[in-house]
């Protein structure tokens, strides 16, 4: 029966077991990015445009920590919201604000940053394996400096959902985009082989 939605977006079409989900929806699924959200408070305070791009850039990648988690968020119903303030200084609110297609947007400030994310994905079933490519908007501001950052993340493949044990992979780019100087972070997610994964970083910058 599953021949059929193969190369198909699959993000509204098809009831899952629950087996497969974790005990959390995608709302608070959004709110881990936060987990180190000191890196952004580095990248405000420091004066180097470079190690700017560094920290943010460090910290969009720290959301990985949490790659061996292969079960899947639940969907939020339609207007659900999910508020947070942690001993950082953080607040978080995030509301679903569409559920055909599924898309969250949250907005979350401390005294160095503003975060804002319009969380929405386009899926792409391949059989034995599911990949989902991130179509939605990050963007960091820093309030020291007025730097507006633009996060571009890879897209990201479970493998092995109906056979076998199932992995995540990454693999792809991650682009970190400075939009008010154009100065560019590109973060290379070699896909996963044998030894293990790797990164390869590079940041440009848009002076000749």
């Amino acid at each position: 029966m599953m021949h059929k939605y193969i190369g198909s977006d699959v993000t509204s079409l098809v009831t899952l077991p629950v087996i497969i989900f974790e005990p959390m929806t995608m709302l608070q699924k959004m709110a881990e990015l936060m987990e180190y959200c000191e890196l952004l408070d580095k990248a405000d305070e420091c004066e180097d445009p470079y190690m700017r791009m560094v920290y943010a850039s460090t910290w969009a990648v720290s959301v990985y920590f949490a790659y061996q988690r292969t079960w899947k968020p639940f969907n939020p119903i339609l207007g659900e919201t999910y508020e947070m303030v942690n001993h950082q200084g953080i607040t978080f609110l995030a509301e679903q604000v569409s559920h055909h297609p599924p898309m969250g947007a949250a907005h979350c400030e401390n005294e160095h940053f503003t975060y804002d994310i319009t969380s929405k994905v386009k899926t792409k079933f391949l059989g034995n394996s599911l990949e989902i490519y991130p179509v939605g908007r990050t963007r960091v501001t820093l309030k020291k400096s007025g730097v507006v950052l633009d996060l571009v993340p890879p897209l990201t493949k479970v493998n092995n959902l109906i056979f076998g044990r199932t992995w995540v992979d990454s693999p792809g780019e991650m682009v970190m985009t400075n939009l008010t100087t154009g100065d560019k972070a590109v973060l290379y997610f070699q896909p996963c082989g044998w030894f293990g994964y790797d990164i390869w970083p590079s940041i440009y910058s848009c002076i000749c």
